[in-house]
């Protein structure tokens, strides 16, 4: 769940090869390529959105937990489960896991995480009809488009790795509550307080969530926790979009959003969201395929692409 506040406040193709040689960072930039893991990222958003909702209990919550894990297994250095048991306020206990790909780099040094939640949301909260609401959402965009862009970059840091560390970190239970019940956040809340145990020299230096980025109308503004969490990593991201003219990425202001990347906000890491909030089958069974699209995903992809190989 996610809860906003409204911030007032041949020769041609030679040449390009030539400089991509010279400038081994932008080579990552093609637009052959951009368009390569669009492809990608959508046919998993296509197998998502197949799977139906995706919370723990449902067999697409099992269907995408094999998803990651098979993906994981032919791309990433390492994979790790992370699993935990959450009690909720009736006493119930269950398991969720956070599930993690390791991408170890060719230099070394702490990991920047990327994040996104593949949970769905049990019922549509946002929908008028009090009989809607009882409905679990498909999580299309919210839930999936995240997923979908992380599994894109997973195939694109096996193919083309990074001097940077990087962690592909798939959150469970971000989804899961009602609001104000406590049972939200459950995977990202889980992973900062493990960090805690672990010397500073092995966290992670900076973390980017990644959630409701796949809408056909993407607009990205900047969200203002992250702004003041990770100002420097925030201007990174807009720096990468305004070079490759994706006008996708307002540097505006205008929302605050409570996200995944806030318990790490709290541990001290700087954190950011990228987030289109005004999607308007936010928490509506209307949260389905056909108010996605390809573009999008490549778009906020190639920025993140392009960040990561600049590190």
């Amino acid at each position: 769940m996610k809860i906003s506040i409204k911030d007032c406040s041949w020769i041609a193709v030679w040449c390009m090869l030539s400089i991509f040689s010279v400038f081994p960072g932008t080579a990552h930039a093609e637009p052959f390529a951009e368009e390569k893991y669009s492809r990608i990222m959508w046919g998993y958003l296509e197998t998502l959105s197949g799977f139906g909702p995706r919370y723990v209990g449902t067999k697409g919550y099992t269907q995408v937990l094999e998803l990651l894990r098979r993906v994981g297994a032919q791309f990433a250095d390492d994979v790790l489960e992370h699993p935990f048991i959450v009690t909720r306020h009736n006493g119930e206990q269950m398991r969720m896991v956070n599930i993690e790909f390791v991408f170890n780099g060719t230099a070394g040094g702490r990991p920047v995480l990327i994040g996104a939640h593949y949970d769905t949301r049990p019922f549509a909260d946002q929908e008028s009809d009090p009989e809607l609401r009882k409905s679990p959402i498909p999580g299309v965009n919210d839930g999936g488009s995240g997923t979908a862009v992380l599994l894109g970059l997973a195939r694109y840091l096996k193919e083309h790795p990074v001097s940077q560390p990087v962690r592909l970190m798939f959150f469970d239970g971000e989804d899961f509550g009602k609001s104000g019940s406590g049972e939200m956040f459950l995977g990202s809340n889980f992973h900062a307080n493990q960090l805690e145990k672990l010397p500073e020299d092995q966290r992670p230096k900076a973390v980017l969530v990644v959630d409701m980025v796949g809408d056909k109308d993407l607009e990205i503004f900047k969200e203002t926790y992250s702004m003041r969490s990770g100002p420097k990593l925030i201007q990174r991201v807009y720096d990468m979009a305004r070079r490759k003219n994706f006008s996708q990425f307002n540097e505006k202001s205008k929302y605050s959003i409570q996200d995944d990347h806030l318990p790490f906000i709290k541990f001290g890491i700087p954190s950011i969201v990228l987030i289109d909030f005004d999607y308007p089958y936010w928490h509506k069974i209307s949260d389905t395929l056909d108010k996605c699209s390809p573009e999008s995903l490549g778009i906020v992809f190639s920025v993140i692409a392009g960040v990561l190989a600049e590190w």
